[in-house]
């Protein structure tokens, strides 16, 4: 009995210093272990082993201790610092440690602490999330207007490689007209060569039902640069050389080489309660057939629950080329399911 209760405690002491080896000291006395994914805005973002994720406001925190690297900023504009680890101290403060050397910093509301390293290179696990939203706007006056859309992304990445799904609906009416009705889907698949240098296939489609363009294919590829990736933003841009199909309403058609830049960039506010992102392409071809490819994406979410998010946004999408133009913007204001 003695022996199996002597493991037991070394398995308990194991599974709390080492798998969940980052440690929030609560004034009130109590403790929370686990792994630290954030600190912004005077609140903590903590994963623990028996709850999930849990948020802390910092003005309950007397200290807490981080056991790998982290990048440190003490202000939005100040310069970033970088830690191999943070240990505990005392009233309100928490100690860097940086080699052989050591700094107490206090624990503010301007405080932001994220993970050092790059996600881009993930390991052996695979690693999924995503998000559905749908929206949808109705008024009756004079006339009646109906809008609608629906829209969803996904992205899975495993060791080396991120796979990226996007597809979107729209439809808006003016009392029995459709001035807008669309669908868009798109996939991508990077792989990197270092945490920031990779290279990206993609495939579009576009089908317009009101437009002078009718659909829209393309194949591409080119390289990518993360610029960086961490807990609270990301920013990264791709070049893309593209093969490109037009069909036009009247049943013209064109093909031509298509060169683009796209970009995806989201920064989280509030302790990750509040999202903005913004997404987009745009290009022209080689030849004289387009002079500007556009589709843009820039919105909000204020996530309610770990799941529940309110969404509003702004897409652009504009083409313009010597035997037809399609021009759509739309405005969405919705919920989203996050995962």
């Amino acid at each position: 009995m003695q022996y199996k209760l002597f493991t037991t405690a070394i398995i308990s002491l194991c599974t709390s210093f080492f798998c969940w080896g980052d440690t929030i000291h609560l004034k009130n006395g109590d403790n929370l272990s686990g792994k630290i994914k954030l600190v912004d805005d005077d609140k903590v973002l903590i994963e623990t082993e028996y709850s999930g994720v849990i948020t802390v406001n910092s003005s309950k925190i007397a200290t807490f201790s981080i056991d790998e690297s982290v990048r440190i900023k003490q202000g939005l504009f100040s310069e970033p610092q970088y830690a191999d680890a943070i240990k505990t101290a005392q009233d309100n403060k928490i100690i860097l440690v940086k080699g052989d050397q050591t700094q107490t910093i206090s624990i503010s509301d301007d405080l932001t602490i994220t993970n050092d390293k790059q996600s881009s290179l993930v390991g052996s696990d695979v690693i999924v999330n995503g998000s559905l939203n749908a929206g949808a706007y109705y008024n009756k006056g004079s006339s009646k207007s109906e809008q609608y859309s629906l829209n969803g992304n996904m992205t899975a990445k495993y060791d080396l490689w991120r796979h990226g799904v996007k597809a979107a609906v729209f439809r808006a009416k003016d009392d029995q007209d459709t001035s807008n009705y669309y669908y868009t889907t798109q996939y991508d698949v990077d792989r990197f060569f270092t945490p920031s240098f990779f290279w990206q296939g993609n495939v579009q489609y576009k089908h317009d039902w009101i437009e002078d363009i009718k659909t829209k294919t393309s194949v591409g590829t080119g390289p990518g640069w993360q610029v960086w990736e961490n807990e609270l933003s990301a920013l990264s841009f791709t070049g893309l050389i593209s093969y490109q199909k037009i069909d036009y309403r009247d049943g013209n058609d064109s093909v031509h080489p298509l060169g683009s830049v796209k970009w995806n960039y989201y920064q989280f506010f509030a302790g990750k309660s509040l999202k903005f992102f913004t997404t987009g392409e745009i290009g022209r071809s080689f030849n004289n057939d387009v002079d500007l490819d556009l589709s843009a994406t820039a919105g909000l979410a204020y996530r309610l629950t770990d799941w529940l998010s309110i969404n509003t946004s702004l897409t652009r999408d504009k083409s313009t080329t010597k035997d037809g133009d399609s021009s759509n913007t739309n405005y969405n204001i919705g919920v989203g399911v996050n995962w």
